[in-house]
């Protein structure tokens, strides 16, 4: 190729190339304003907070424990497990529900997905036998008030497997509703505090 030729596609690559222009200048300018937050979802808005459910700790998930005494709440709790279903009692149920009712502190938990859960701190035997299955879930949750941990229930040993992160998934992602609020949130329509309640009338036989 002469110098000639390689001089004229030179001039027509300059000539060609367009400057930028003053939309595509002020476009640019403006990105960072048009970035969705994390928070938005697809349906539009801002994703309200996830509500709380009740369970254990979970087996596939790391988890934690808020360790502050404003997130614990001693409560009689009553598992129908049946139907499925868990509810909590007033105090002055008691006489009614009998052993059904048992005292439990409910805590707060929260997996690496930042989804919250309320779970059931259980009081240790009151005479003094051992239980490997309360005992260790009660070692699990006070694990994790200070690391990401795994629960998982080992049938054949009689008691819950703790399994620790490997790595650091850093900090736990609180929700900022106060501990009435979620259990409010989890146990609507589920608090059995008079002797009408349907679930005392299931037990009593009565129509």
């Amino acid at each position: 190729m002469s110098d000639q030729t390689l001089n004229q596609l030179q001039e027509t690559s300059l000539v060609d190339k367009p400057e930028p222009t003053a939309a595509t200048k002020s476009t640019s300018s403006i990105l960072s304003s048009l970035r969705l937050p994390d928070t938005y979802n697809v349906s539009g808005g801002v994703a309200l907070p996830l509500k709380a459910t009740y369970g254990k700790l979970n087996k596939h998930r790391f988890c934690r424990v808020h360790p502050s005494d404003d997130y614990k709440f001693r409560c009689l709790v009553v598992d129908d497990k049946d139907n499925g279903e868990t509810y909590l009692a007033a105090p002055n149920m008691a006489s009614q529900l009998g052993s059904l009712a048992t005292p439990k502190t409910i805590r707060l938990a929260v997996d690496n997905a930042g989804t919250p859960k309320l779970i059931g701190e259980p009081d240790l035997d009151p005479s003094g036998r051992r239980n490997l299955w309360q005992s260790s879930y009660k070692d699990a949750i006070k694990q994790a008030e200070n690391d990401w941990v795994r629960v998982q229930a080992n049938m054949a040993a009689g008691q819950y497997e703790i399994t620790p992160s490997m790595s650091d998934l850093g900090f736990p992602r609180w929700p900022k509703q106060s501990m009435d609020e979620l259990i409010n949130d989890a146990f609507a329509g589920r608090i059995i505090d008079s002797p009408d309640h349907p679930y005392i009338r299931q037990i009593q036989g009565r129509i």
